[in-house]
């Protein structure tokens, strides 16, 4: 059962389900786009985020690229294009997508709010699973 915190109800959400492909296909994202030292291990925290329309979605926050990642879009292994379409369309910098009223979005579809940015970082880092990567040394 849900418990009150601070007179607020914290409503219980399962864990992600992170299989084989999807940690696969994290491991080619971080192993092309981690940057220096190429060796550091990542840290990829994971969950489920109930969404304004009440439905729930995985998103992941990645600390050391300073990023989100939508996690649907990770369900499989990618070719090179396929990580550089991840990197584009799936991740959100935090440091250049971040706005800070819906206003400044002006409809945009890769700018997203403060609000909604720290909720889903402190969901995933609260609620989230713990991936840790090290990127893979033989790149092609």
């Amino acid at each position: 059962m849900d418990q009150p915190r601070n007179g607020v109800v914290e409503q219980s959400i399962p864990k992600p389900r992170i299989d084989k492909d999807m940690r696969l296909a994290l491991q080619q994202f971080v192993t092309r786009y981690a940057l220096h030292p190429k060796n550091a291990s990542q840290h990829i925290h994971i969950a489920n985020v109930k969404i304004d329309s009440g439905e729930t979605a995985m998103y992941a926050y990645w600390k050391e690229d300073q990023s989100i990642l939508i996690m649907h879009f990770f369900a499989h292994p990618s070719e090179e294009q396929g990580l550089l379409w991840l990197h584009h369309k799936a991740r959100i910098d935090l440091k250049t997508g971040v706005v800070a009223t819906e206003e400044e979005m002006s409809g945009s579809n890769y700018l997203v709010t403060k609000a909604w940015a720290q909720h889903i970082v402190n969901v995933c880092l609260k609620h989230g699973q713990l991936l840790v990567l090290k990127p893979k040394t033989d790149r092609k």
